[in-house]
């Protein structure tokens, strides 16, 4: 599938139809940020070959990067709103520091459907599932040193 076509549709889940938030350059980086751990999570290379995405994705495949492509959105965005601020002058007051907040808040929620989505494609995890498991080593002793405990010799 050709880039263009990945922004055009990322813009139309974004509600920015017309381009007002972001550029047709700032949604391909993110579409393009999103091949890499779509890959790693399917086990599959994904890369972009002259504005072209290799190998061919299917419906599914397709849409759990357009997701991607929106985390990446809320993440972009929620730098940018990072320094709103506040004003107050009489009766008029203009508030925007709870911007960054809507968008972290919209970036979780992308992310639980995209996790929902990969679990419900590839149920037997693979490698996407190593960033959310904790190991643990099962020999590891405490050592606990007291004075006199240690022979020195």
């Amino acid at each position: 599938m050709q880039l263009a076509e990945l922004v055009r549709l990322l813009r139309l889940d974004l509600g920015d139809g017309q381009a007002h938030q972001f550029s047709d350059l700032e949604l391909g980086r993110c579409v393009e940020k999103g091949l890499f751990p779509l890959g790693r999570d399917l086990g599959v290379s994904y890369r972009l070959v002259d504005d072209q995405v290799e190998p061919e994705m299917s419906g599914e495949t397709r849409e759990l990067l357009l997701l991607l492509g929106q985390i990446n959105a809320c993440q972009r965005m929620r730098a940018q709103t990072a320094n709103t601020f506040s004003f107050s002058s009489g009766d008029k007051s203009v508030d925007k520091t709870k911007q960054a907040e809507h968008w972290a808040k919209l970036e979780k929620d992308l992310t639980a459907a995209y996790q929902k989505r990969l679990q419900a494609l590839n149920p037997s995890g693979g490698a996407g599932d190593s960033g959310s498991v904790l190991l643990t080593p099962t020999l590891l002793r405490p050592v606990i040193y007291e004075q006199g405990s240690r022979d020195v010799n």
